[in-house]
């Protein structure tokens, strides 16, 4: 999961399976030179806005390599949850947005040199990210979690581990969390994909596999003949757990848009179709009660 640092990029694309703000205002956007990476032009399925020609244009930076929040479909195109969900955010709020798929090294830089307007990553809340940039609302409430298909596991706290053998990728924070003294689990096994892991836990070389849950989710919804349990060893309050969008500081009316139209998609149902399509369940009740328990903290 990418939180204060850059995690191993997981590209679970369909190739890789082998199967399958207080207004309406018009948002600033800055004069300062582009970048030399180009906005995405997609070639198939593009996404059609309704807005007209003249609705301001939001430029949003991205690194697609971390699917399902953004990463490139077999058309190379750049989608993902993420991505869909700031088209939808912009059409409820008026705005188009353009997608510029930057190196995870430039999106902040890109951000602080005004060419882009804000980031959509798969970001997830940290302090030093609040300080720099605008942070909206948590716009998915999916912590690290432990996946895993044996119906005879039982898997309800971390008191439960003793004799699991936990499946991670290489250099995460799943892999640091689990190798801490105080984690108590049978065995660490170490994997270069995600897909690598789900496949020796259904050949019965490890029990479970430790990583983000969207990215799990994501991942079996397209293994339908494997059933998933799930155990959520974050909690959805952690910071780890709080996805949020980054936006430039000195755009506070965007930020406002932003988690306005977030607050309607939820409302209106797109977002419960948003949610189900990418990580097979509506989030809808859980991203409300995260937002309810970190108000009742703040």
């Amino acid at each position: 999961m990418k939180q204060l640092y850059r995690v191993l990029p997981v590209m679970l694309s369909v190739g890789l399976f082998g199967c399958g703000n207080n207004n309406t205002a018009t948002t600033t956007t800055t004069t300062a030179p582009e970048s030399a990476t180009p906005a995405v032009t997609e070639t198939k399925e593009e996404f059609v806005s309704k807005l007209p020609d003249s609705a301001p244009i939001v430029r949003v930076a991205t690194e697609a390599n971390y699917a399902p929040y953004e990463f490139k479909d077999e058309y190379g195109n750049v989608t993902g949850f993420d991505l869909e969900l700031m088209r939808q955010i912009g059409e409820d709020q008026g705005f188009k947005v353009e997608v510029y798929n930057d190196p995870w090294e430039d999106l902040f830089t890109n951000v602080d040199n005004k060419s882009r307007d804000m980031i959509a990553a798969g970001l997830s809340y940290s302090k030093d990210r609040n300080s720099k940039y605008l942070l909206s609302d948590p716009y998915v409430p999916l912590p690290s979690t432990l996946l895993y298909i044996d119906d005879s596991l039982s898997i309800n706290s971390m008191n439960d581990l003793g004799n699991i053998r936990v499946g991670v990728l290489s250099d995460t924070v799943q892999y640091d969390y689990f190798t801490q003294d105080s984690i108590n689990v049978k065995s660490i096994e170490q994997y270069p994909t995600t897909f690598a892991a789900v496949q020796a836990m259904a050949q019965g070389d490890i029990d479970a596999v430790a990583e983000d849950s969207g990215v799990l989710r994501y991942l079996m919804n397209d293994l339908p003949d494997l059933q998933p349990h799930y155990f959520d060893y974050e909690d959805i309050g952690s910071e780890a757990a709080r996805k949020v969008l980054a936006i430039d500081k000195g755009q506070p009316e965007l930020l406002e848009k932003v988690n306005l139209g977030l607050k309607s998609l939820k409302e209106n149902g797109t977002y419960a179709s948003l949610t189900t399509k990418w990580f097979g369940t509506d989030l809808t009740k859980t991203a409300l009660e995260q937002q309810q328990k970190l108000s009742a903290v703040e």
